[in-house]
Formats: structure tokens, C-alpha cells, sequence
């Protein structure tokens, strides 16, 4: 009978043994997939933190270059309204009269 129980014992020895690796083997591959799955999604959102900085640069240098057009426009504009502006020298000679010697 004691041998039995030796047997048993030593039966339910091995069957932990073998529990133990399989929750390890488990434990390494639970850990490799949540490895695998934490790479991809960082991968992903790599890609798309890169789609969105590059799309508002792009929208930026385009409203800098919409903005220096215009910016270019109108003084371009207010040049030329200058230059064909007439030059009245007597209302200018008459003003400064006014004011330099009032």
C-alpha cells in the first residue's frame, strides 16, 4: 500500500510538473502576442500621427503662399495707385503754408 501511495504522490508530482510548464508555455505566449498586437498598434498610430502632421503642414505652407500672394497683391496695387496718382504741387505748397507758417 505504501507503494501505491509513493506512486500516487510521485503521479500527482509529474501532472503539476507538466501543469506548470504548460501555464508558463501559455504565460509566453500570451506575452508574445500582446508584444506583437502593442508593435502593430504602434506602428499604426505611427502612421497615422505622420498622415496628420503632414497633412496640416501641407495645409499650412499652402495658406502661407495664399497669404503672401495676397499679401503681394495688394501691395502691388497700392504702388500702382500711388504712381497714377496726379501730383497737385499747389495744394501741397498751399498746405504747407498752412502749417509751417500759421
Amino acid at each position: 500500500m505504501a507503494e501505491q501511495e509513493v506512486n500516487t504522490i510521485a503521479h500527482l508530482l509529474e501532472m503539476e510538473q507538466k501543469a506548470s510548464a504548460l501555464t508558463l508555455k501559455a504565460q509566453e505566449d500570451a506575452d508574445k502576442k500582446i508584444a506583437l498586437a502593442k508593435a502593430q498598434a504602434d506602428s499604426e498610430f505611427k502612421a497615422q500621427y505622420e498622415k496628420i502632421i503632414n497633412d496640416c503642414e501641407q495645409s499650412y505652407n499652402q495658406k502661407i503662399s495664399e497669404l503672401q500672394a495676397k499679401k503681394e497683391s495688394e501691395i502691388s496695387s497700392y504702388k500702382n495707385q500711388i504712381k497714377s496718382s496726379k501730383l497737385d504741387n499747389t495744394a501741397f505748397n498751399s498746405f504747407l503754408d498752412s502749417v509751417l507758417f500759421a
